[in-house]
């Protein structure tokens, strides 16, 4: 057998980088098969019938896995037990595939939960289902519904008024928010006397609305293109909107890509109303067609929680059906159209 100094000067980088990530790949494969065993191991004992003294040394000395990891496969799978389409998603992709819906998703729901973990990656589903139990949240206040969480964990769900004042709002009202800044005692001065005897979000809205309307006034034309090439003065237009973050309501986190609400592909049009930043797990629900009013201003977004046969009709559908065939096809770093 060639030793390691041999292979180095026969194989190019590209080669040996290959080799790696496809051993990887490999392990990462029976380690994922290996999790799957793991409840009927358990319940057979077989770890014990193999002299082991528990199910953790016997996971971790024949496939060097942690105890972290079969804990989280054995909650996992129980879970899954009587959800069949969420059991097909674990053997397909893994138990990561399915961890963000697991603790949400119901015999009733998993068909759902289980479409939505294979068509995406871990993190946009976190991030799905963070905006989706918001949306429901916001819904079920609404309507007056609250939550009596029992001893057991139970959850049972009550109109406002059916029960005692001990019963736990399910989303508790929130009317204000507070921010701390860090400013020098010259502009809190100001402040304060900008304020007057109003209050901070008033002031607040003023200057929102004076910066709304500042960047109206500096909006440059909309520029029609062949090129994707975003003209520098729409780009920082669109930026400067949200500050580079992500413009998806309640999202902080810092801008990926400017994504084009009226897809390029079939407007050829650079138009900074139509530009907006956000982050990879937004950008993604949005070219799997879940974010709602996305064409209007992104204050109005929301996620959409049931297919939309008009927008699966549409030109724009077929368009976001090939980006998401191209990302799936190339390096997890590919950026959108």
């Amino acid at each position: 057998m060639e030793n390691a100094a041999a292979i180095n000067t026969k194989i190019t980088d590209k080669i040996l980088h290959d080799r790696f990530t496809q051993y990887g790949k490999n392990a990462r494969e029976w380690l994922r098969k290996c999790a799957l065993l793991l409840p009927e191991i358990e319940k057979r004992e077989i770890w014990r019938k193999r002299g082991f003294p528990n199910i953790y040394e016997y996971a971790r000395i024949l496939a060097g896995m942690s105890a972290n990891a079969v804990n989280d496969a054995l909650r996992i799978l129980k879970k899954a037990e009587d959800k069949p389409a969420l059991q097909r998603v674990i053997e397909e992709k893994g138990i990561n595939a399915v961890r963000p819906v697991i603790a949400i998703a119901t015999s009733e729901t998993a068909s759902f939960w289980a479409e939505k973990a294979r068509e995406m990656g871990k993190h946009t589903l976190e991030v799905y289902v963070k905006e989706f139990q918001k949306m429901q949240q916001q819904e079920l206040e609404a309507a007056g519904w609250y939550i009596d969480k029992t001893q057991n964990n139970n959850q049972s769900i009550f109109r406002t008024g059916t029960e005692n004042r001990q019963t736990q709002a399910l989303f508790p009202e929130i009317k204000t928010e507070t921010i701390q800044m860090e400013i020098n005692p010259r502009t809190a001065d100001e402040l304060r006397k900008l304020k007057g005897s109003g209050n901070w979000d008033e002031l607040m809205q003023k200057f929102i609305e004076l910066y709304k309307e500042k960047l109206e006034a500096e909006k440059p034309e909309a520029v029609r293109s062949e090129s994707r090439y975003v003209p520098v003065a729409i780009e920082r237009h669109a930026l400067a909107k949200t500050n580079n973050t992500c413009a998806f309501p309640g999202c902080n986190r810092p801008y990926e890509i400017l994504h084009h609400t009226a897809r390029f592909s079939l407007t050829h049009e650079h138009n900074p109303d139509a530009l907006v930043p956000l982050c990879k797990a937004h950008e993604q629900l949005a070219h799997l067609g879940l974010i709602e009013n996305e064409e209007s201003a992104p204050s109005e977004w929301r996620v959409r929680t049931l297919r939309d046969s008009a927008y699966e009709k549409s030109e724009k559908f077929k368009i976001d059906q090939k980006v998401l065939k191209y990302r799936a096809n190339t390096a997890p770093t590919a950026s959108g159209a």
